[in-house]
């Protein structure tokens, strides 16, 4: 197949970022491709790069150029906010092309795509009333706010760019069941869990605790914070960075966690070490996660995962591959965390871990699924399926059980094995002043 990707990189290195060059790799073994990518880090802050993520011609032509080009049978859309705003969408539609998007966070009906503020799970936006992201404090800046406010708005009710995506892929059954209560028709939306390549051979458990991700609001690094203390100050290391990482180092400090070492953000190459030195990693987001890549990393080294329930983190856990707690306890967190004091257990559910991680989340399982969507999304736009969708109000929030997956229509596409980590919300051109 000839396929065409389309990817707006981070300012910050995100865990999105590093999927698309693995997807982008793996694709490229077999199969010709060619990827639009650009650097959110070039943009400046102001007017100019919010009207460019509203509409840009230029980025429309270039777009419109390498589809004629290239003459891909399929495009694959990841991030295109706010480099290449609608004009993926738009270029693909002119030319005839299936588009496939990858649902990567929550922006399809959330201006921060995190559907978290405030320190709380927020739902205010999923109806369309976009100006609460201006009203309550969704980015740094209001300015920041109007922008992706005003954006969503006109892709969604004025440019219709959710008719324009022949099929969405969500990287956990959560998500995919979100879109569809959102409304999205059942056959449109695929499941393709993200994936990790896991070493042939494990090295042996460690003896510490390990947090890997960033360091914000929405991640509940405060409330990990406060169950090591219940549990003694044990030694645990914390990997990564992000806006909180000062007033999380000044809690541990007020906490007196004298064992817990920021040790700031890894290296690639340096994050197998350091799941190889820990025992079990903690996931205690307070918001959705959908499908992290540490964890499957860490999944596939045979370490355990301590997560909330929030989000698709308890579909990695489940059946013995980790321990769970409601978001947000501490005393609940520090109980799921004791439990791997015992090694025995550390090590059984570990491998159990791995073992799902082997099944359903390889590259070989995950090129296969992604290549089913491709061919199933071809074959249907050939066919001149109308591709409408019909959203709804409805949502969920951090916490609350998942929807039915079917409601009078036809059931979803399973498709397992893909990857991916949530947005970065201040992540772009347009400033935080």
């Amino acid at each position: 197949m000839r396929i065409l990707i389309a990817h707006s990189f981070y300012r910050q290195p995100a865990g999105e970022d590093r999927y698309v060059a693995q997807q982008t790799a793996l694709l490229a073994q077999a199969h010709a491709v060619r990827v639009e990518a650009r650097e959110n880090a070039e943009l400046d802050s102001g007017p100019l790069t919010a009207a460019r993520m509203i509409y840009n011609v230029g980025e429309r032509r270039a777009i419109d150029r390498a589809i004629s080009e290239f003459r891909p049978d399929v495009v694959h859309l990841h991030n295109p906010y706010p480099s290449l705003g609608p004009a993926v969408h738009l270029a693909a539609e002119k030319a005839g092309v299936p588009l496939v998007q990858t649902v990567h966070n929550f922006r399809l009906r959330c201006p921060n795509g995190l559907m978290y503020t405030e320190g709380a799970p927020c739902q205010r936006c999923v109806d369309g009333r976009y100006d609460n992201a201006i009203r309550h404090e969704c980015f740094p800046s209001r300015k920041q706010a109007a922008a992706y406010a005003s954006a969503l708005w006109v892709h969604r009710f004025g440019l219709r760019l959710e008719d324009k995506v022949a099929s969405y892929i969500a990287p956990s059954r959560f998500v995919q069941r979100r879109l569809i209560e959102w409304g999205f028709p059942s056959d449109r939306v695929a499941l393709v869990r993200n994936f990790t390549t896991p070493p042939d051979q494990v090295a042996p458990i460690g003896d510490q605790g390990l947090y890997l991700g960033r360091l914000s609001g929405e991640k509940g690094v405060d409330v990990l914070l406060r169950a090591l203390v219940q549990l003694g100050d044990p030694p645990f290391e914390i990997a990564g960075d992000g806006p909180e990482a000062s007033r999380l180092r000044a809690l541990a400090d007020t906490l007196r966690l004298r064992r817990v070492r920021f040790v700031g953000l890894l290296p690639i190459t340096e994050v197998p070490r350091a799941i190889e030195r820990a025992r079990y990693v903690v996931f205690p987001s307070t918001w959705d996660e959908n499908a992290p890549l540490a964890a499957l990393e860490a999944m596939g080294r045979a370490r355990p995962i301590v997560a909330s329930t929030a989000g698709g983190l308890p579909e990695l856990a489940n059946d013995g591959r980790g321990r769970l707690c409601p978001p947000g306890d501490a005393d609940a967190l520090a109980e799921a965390i004791a439990g791997y004091a015992d090694e025995s257990l550390a090590r059984a559910d570990g491998a159990r871990a791995r073992r799902f991680v082997l099944d359903a989340c390889s590259p070989e399982v995950h090129l296969r699924r992604l290549l089913k969507v491709y061919e199933d999304t071809a074959a249907v736009d050939v066919a001149g399926r109308s591709f409408v969708a019909t959203p709804s109000a409805r949502g969920y929030a951090a916490g609350v059980p998942n929807p039915p997956a079917e409601e009078g229509g036809a059931p979803p596409r399973e498709v397992q094995g893909g990857w991916d980590d949530p947005h970065r919300s201040t992540d772009d051109g347009l400033g935080g002043a």
